[in-house]
């Protein structure tokens, strides 16, 4: 059987996708790039906000008018497990639906094998780019208000130290150069197993395990929950990236407890820790703008917060209510044009932290992962590759524009020239060294 997945959501879900591919493929199965070379549709779709399920049912609707009678369609994932319903509304004629996790149901509906499937075949692409997430666990305990993610997923479940340790290397002989740890809270790894610091205690067995990684990268911190052990660990460990994503979500502590999240003063510490075991570390965090009940003097506490703390990569949301959530309940529900107005207020003082930050890297000599298959030009008709610093994690950071014809996946050390509000100007110190 021809297959045809479309992956949508977050990176936990690329992982998803990745390891329900290898069930396929383990079962002889064979992945194709177009829906029209299918016999079988599948859609690993995202639940997340109101945004992520219409953009699932508009890519569900829209294979189901253009395939072929004798082709099935599969809808899979995170709104399938808590929105079955409004999926078979939307498109009655869908041939089945799965819920997270669903690995043997999938496999055994098309006759595909289910065993070992959880670590992905050395032959599966990474991502189609150098760089490969390791989910590091699943599900969540903590109590934030607006987040759906503990109805979909459950209570948090780690994955067992040595698959991950296999699985990294898998990906290290596959080619990748980085590997980006993801969880919903990658700080409570191995708490389900009541052992403590057992982040950094993965770290320091996947630095380990697979030596030739240049790259290994940390998301999903929790507030409060960066340790000494963690940081000592990240500053330590060679192939380790001096770099740490921790959503904070806001910068006002009246905010913070009706979103039932981690005080402001455990966030202080947090980066305190980080900040005094890695002077330089790069931080990159998320906010919500526009929950129920916020006012102008809280938003601009998150302001305030955000310009003192000097975020280097700030990313924003404005909320969007969840159903089955505390706070899509909360009365007092804030304006769609107030949220879209401090949202630009906030972006624009991250694009200028952002700026600055960028700008004091101008003169240095780093390594750049070149991301891009082909050169592209720049405006004077130079070849120009796409990739990024150890600053910048994949999708989500800058970029660093590179002179140059270099194959994807290589390591370039450069010459940061210029600085965009997000992205580097490089030359290769090769070429300079030439001239």
């Amino acid at each position: 059987m021809k297959y045809h997945l479309v992956t949508l959501g977050c990176a936990k879900n690329t992982v998803d996708s990745m390891r329900l591919e290898h069930a396929l493929r383990t079962g002889r199965h064979v992945g194709v790039t177009t829906p029209e070379d299918a016999d079988l549709l599948v859609v690993n779709t995202c639940g997340f906000i109101d945004a992520a399920k219409d953009e699932s049912v508009d890519v569900v609707r829209q294979l189901d008018a253009n395939r072929r009678a004798d082709q099935k369609l599969y809808v899979v994932g995170c709104m399938t497990q808590i929105a079955e319903d409004e999926v078979r509304a939307a498109v009655p004629n869908i041939d089945a639906t799965f819920g997270v996790e669903q690995w043997d149901e999938i496999s055994a509906s098309i006759g595909a094998a289910s065993e070992t499937y959880d670590i992905p075949a050395v032959a599966l692409p990474v991502l189609g780019a150098p760089s490969a997430y390791l989910k590091i666990s699943d599900g969540c305990d903590r109590p934030c208000t607006f987040c759906i993610i503990p109805t979909i997923k459950g209570g948090m479940h780690s994955a067992p130290v040595g698959r991950l340790v296999a699985e990294a290397r898998m990906y290290a002989a596959a080619g990748a150069k980085e590997l980006v740890l993801v969880a919903q809270d990658s700080t409570a790894y191995a708490e389900d197993e009541s052992m403590r610091d057992g982040l950094a205690a993965l770290l320091e067995d996947l630095s380990a395990g697979v030596p030739e990684v240049p790259w290994i990268r940390l998301m999903y911190a929790y507030p409060g929950r960066v340790t000494p052990r963690l940081a000592e660990a990240m500053a330590s460990l060679p192939n380790v990236v001096p770099y740490l994503d921790m959503p904070l979500q806001h910068g006002s502590d009246s905010m913070l407890r009706r979103m039932k999240r981690p005080t402001l003063a455990k966030s202080y510490r947090s980066i305190e820790t980080i900040r005094r075991a890695i002077p330089d570390v790069t931080l990159r965090s998320t906010f919500i703008v526009g929950f129920p009940g916020e006012t102008e003097q809280e938003f601009r506490e998150l302001l305030r917060f955000v310009e003192e703390e000097r975020i280097d990569h700030v990313g924003a949301f404005t909320y969007s209510p969840q159903v089955g959530t505390p706070a899509a309940a909360y009365a007092d529900q804030v304006p769609e044009a107030v949220k879209q107005e401090r949202y630009g207020r906030l972006m624009e003082l991250a694009q200028g932290i952002s700026h600055t930050a960028n700008r004091a890297q101008v003169g240095r000599e780093v390594d750049v992962l070149i991301e891009s298959r082909e050169p592209g030009q720049s405006a004077t008709g130079e070849a120009i590759v796409v990739g990024r610093t150890a600053r910048d994690a994949p999708e989500v950071d800058g970029l660093a524009l590179v002179k140059g014809t270099y194959p994807m996946g290589s390591m370039v050390r450069v010459h940061i020239d210029g600085a965009l509000p997000y992205d580097l100007l490089c030359t290769p110190v090769e070429a300079l060294a030439r001239s």
